[in-house]
């Protein structure tokens, strides 16, 4: 069940629509982990930033499920007249790559649901 541990600036329409979002997207397929990251972590974020959210995947998906997941998070964006952002990446990546990206993903996101 998705769960914020920290105090993050979202509205009514952006809570529900991660809420909805995780607990659909994590009921269907083998997410470890959904982090927040980008302006909305850093509590940044300006009236119509997007909500960025990365999945840590058990493996790496293909293509179809990423179509269907993005088909997902598409009908919670429009019934919640938000912008979220979503990016996949394996367990075994998200620990072992050494980009810039994930290293400030790992930096500054939070952990706003587990499978652990």
């Amino acid at each position: 069940m998705y769960s914020v541990t920290k105090d993050i600036p979202l509205n009514y329409n952006e809570q529900h629509a991660l809420k909805g979002i995780i607990n659909e997207v994590t009921s269907k397929y083998p997410i470890k982990k959904v982090i927040l990251y980008g302006s909305k972590a850093r509590g940044g974020s300006l009236e119509g930033s997007d909500i960025d959210i990365l999945f840590i995947t058990e493996n790496n998906i293909d293509r179809s499920t990423r179509f269907v997941i993005s088909d997902i998070i598409y009908n919670y964006e429009l019934s919640n007249d938000v912008i979220v952002s979503a990016i996949f990446v394996s367990e075994a990546d998200f620990r072992e790559r050494l980009s810039t990206f994930l290293m400030r993903v790992k930096k500054e996101g939070i952990v706003i649901w587990s499978r652990e």
